[in-house]
């Protein structure tokens, strides 16, 4: 496992499954990769996904940083699960 320091910068925060090849537009009602405004609204730098179950329980969020200079790993955990 790692542990990472990460910068997120402005997050869009995505509640249905959505796949991203880059951060989606700011644009009012946009919110896609593949905008092509011609005010060129600038992008989210990343993506929080948020997973919840049916009884509204939050299982897990995942953080998706699309350039390599936001993330810095900084430790390997190393670990053994038990059964």
């Amino acid at each position: 496992m790692f542990v990472v320091r990460v910068v997120l910068g402005n997050v869009f925060v995505c509640r249905k499954p959505t796949q991203f090849r880059k951060p989606p537009c700011t644009g009012a009602k946009c919110h896609r990769d593949d905008c092509m405004d011609q005010a060129h609204q600038p992008f989210f730098h990343s993506v929080l996904g948020t997973h919840k179950s049916d009884d509204v329980r939050l299982i897990f969020r995942e953080f998706v940083v699309y350039e390599k200079s936001q993330a810095y790993p900084e430790f390997l955990v190393e670990y053994e699960r038990q059964q």
